[in-house]
Order: C-alpha cells, then structure tokens, then sequence
C-alpha cells in the first residue's frame, strides 16, 4: 500500500444519519496517500458502527473510539495528537468534500513551499446560502494578520490543509469558555503568524447549515459567556502576536485590528441578545483601554489602510445602531459622523444615517445632513 502523506481527520459525534456520506467523500479522493482517522466522540447512535463497517472494508480508516464524551475541540485535538504524516486536515462530520479536495490544495502546497496552509472557496447550503471565497495571506506576519483580523475575504482556516510541522508545533484547539466559537479565532491566529496561506480559488467544500448541527450549540444566549469567551480568546490572540517579535508600530497596528475585530463580533453578539448596555472594551482586555488608531496611519500600505478603516467604520455603525435602539440619537449620529469622516465611501453609514433622520421624524436634504455632520464634526474636534 501506498505510504500515506496526508491525514483526514474526522471528528464525529451522533452522526448516524449523515456519517456514511462523509466517509464516501474522504474515501474517494483522487489523491490516494491518505490516512483516514475517525475519532468517535462517546455516541448512542450507530455512528461507530457504521465507522467500523466501512473500516473492514477500506485500510484506509483508522477509526477511534472515545469512552467518555470529550466535546468538539478536545476531540479535534485528540485527532491532531495521532498525525504522523506530512500533512493533514480537519473534515467536519456532516460536510462535503469534492473528490479532488485533497488533490489540489495538495498541489498548492506543492507548487508554493512557503506556505504553511492551503484552502479553498466554500459552498454553504442547507440554512444558509452563500459562496464564502477564501483569500491568499502573503507578505509579513503582521499584514497577514492584519488580512486574517480586519480584511476582506477572512477565510474558513478551520477547513485547511496544514503542513503538519504546525501540528507538531503544538497547534491545537484552546479549551475556553465553554467550548464556543471563541477557540476558532486564535486557532486562526496561530495558522496565519505561522506563515503565509493560499487560496485555491475553487469550490471545493461544502459546509452544512442545518438544526441541531454542533456549531448551532457554540452561540451563547447569555451576556457574561459572551464577555468571559471574549476575554479569554482575546488574550490568547495577544500572546501570539506578542510573541512574534514585531516592531512597535506593528505591534501598535495589529492591537488596534484585534480590537476592531474583537469589538465588532461583541456588539454583533450584542444587538442579537438585544443587550440594554455595551461592554466596554477594556473589560474584555485591559490592552483595550487606551488603544487608539494608529499615529502613523498616514504611511500604512495604502491596502492595509483600506481595510482597516472599513473595518472600523463597521464597528462605529454597529454601535450606532445601538445607540439608535436606546434612543440616543446623538450618540448615533456621532458614530456616523466619525465614520464618515474616516471613510467617505462607507455606504452602509448613509444607510444608518437614514435610520436616525427617520427616527427623529426629521425631513431634511442631503445639504441639511452635510451641514449637520460638519457641525457635529467641528465640536468633536472643539
């Protein structure tokens, strides 16, 4: 047989109705030095049995079975502690891989040796509908992470293809705050400060949106889970990018991203549990306190500048929102204000500003709103 170099890793728990589908895609991969290794996170469906029929019936598969229930990351994790191969990737139980998945994110690794990952475009079906395309992180760490933090085109990492030299580095899922989607951001940190990734720009996965699935059960319903998750996600993003040796102005530049991107996944989170007040950002990190925009933005690479800016006038309209929910008017209209002023071209900003007007019963033209704007902005600068 045929020496294996890649390592599928499922991790799968109650699966019986979708599992057999998921073995066949990882099964009929058109690159075939694979090792397919199945963690059975402690089930009382038929989901091992169907694992070891199709066990007897491939060398292939490996499969594990766990006798206490261990969750999701602890059973990712387990499933990364058996790599042995030079690459491997995570398969989530109930998507869809096409045959040349492996393949072609393969080749990428291939064809550009100093990149540590590989991934493709992703389909969402089932509750959701939408084409995510992935993106290629280059250059330094600190614009890589900048991308991963405040650009365009984030990228699905969970879904890649790793050199497995990250794996043995210790990358690994962090058990914190209840096993939530807050161990997904520094999962990501760490695969883009590892070094650069690409995008092969294929639909190649196809990512089930469906009731009762596991990732239904990592949204928390309560505001002191979402502030405690943040917390603790938040200061392992920290760690890592403080511990890569940057400049100061970089190091400036990447804190600023991170609470950009922090901030704005809490007032989402916020406006869906339809909080009465915001968290306030040096609660979810004292580096948060005084954290400022960049003094020498001026200079950043006019790309990087972009992003930023447009992630941070999402941030400012959120929080407009907001205020507009509790009334505060003013409060609302100044956050729109400084984001236009940031970012003229931030149309989602004439959107909430509409809204205001709207709510104030106020029937003014747009040289009524310009003026209104410029005198809000001269009393900020006042």
């Amino acid at each position: 047989m045929t020496k294996a170099d890649v390592t599928i890793c499922i991790p799968t728990w109650q699966a019986e109705p979708f599992i057999e589908r998921t073995l066949a895609c990882a099964r009929a991969q058109t690159y075939d030095k694979i090792r397919i290794l199945v963690s059975v996170d402690r089930s009382e469906d038929g989901t091992e049995a169907i694992c070891q029929n199709h066990a007897k019936q491939d060398s292939r598969i490996d499969v594990r079975v766990q006798k206490e229930r261990l969750g999701w990351s602890s059973n990712s994790n387990f499933l990364l502690d058996q790599v042995d191969t030079e690459f491997c990737f995570l398969y989530f139980h109930d998507d869809i891989i096409e045959p040349t998945y492996t393949e072609r994110l393969r080749e990428a690794l291939d064809q550009y040796p100093e990149a540590k990952s590989a991934h493709c475009d992703v389909e969402h079906f089932g509750n959701q509908q939408r084409i995510e395309p992935g993106c290629t992180y280059d250059g330094t760490a600190a614009k890589r992470l900048v991308r991963r933090l405040v650009g365009p085109g984030s990228a699905e990492l969970l879904r890649s293809l790793l050199r497995s030299e990250l794996v043995a580095g210790g990358l690994r899922f962090p058990l914190i705050a209840g096993d939530g989607f807050w161990r997904c951001r520094p999962f990501g940190v760490n695969v883009i400060a590892a070094g650069p990734a690409r995008r092969v720009p294929e639909i190649l996965y196809r990512r089930w949106h469906r009731e009762g699935s596991l990732t239904t059960t990592w949204q928390t319903g309560r505001e002191d889970a979402l502030i405690d998750g943040q917390q603790q996600s938040t200061a392992l993003c920290l760690s890592i990018i403080n511990n890569l040796g940057l400049s100061q102005a970089e190091l400036q530049l990447l804190n600023f991203c991170l609470f950009i991107s922090t901030m704005t996944r809490t007032r989402r989170q916020e406006l869906r549990l339809k909080a009465d007040r915001l968290v306030k950002p040096e609660v979810i990190s004292d580096a948060f306190r005084a954290v400022q925009f960049p003094k020498d933005a001026a200079n950043l690479d006019p790309e990087i500048l972009g992003w930023v800016l447009d992630a941070y006038g999402t941030l400012l309209l959120l929080e407009a929102n907001h205020a507009l929910r509790q009334d505060d008017r003013e409060t609302a209209l100044a956050s729109v204000a400084t984001a236009i002023s940031l970012n003229p071209g931030l149309g989602n900003a004439y959107t909430v500003l509409g809204k205001i007007l709207e709510s104030s019963g106020l029937k003014q033209g747009a040289t009524a709103v310009r003026q209104r704007l410029r005198l809000l902005q001269a009393s900020e600068k006042g």
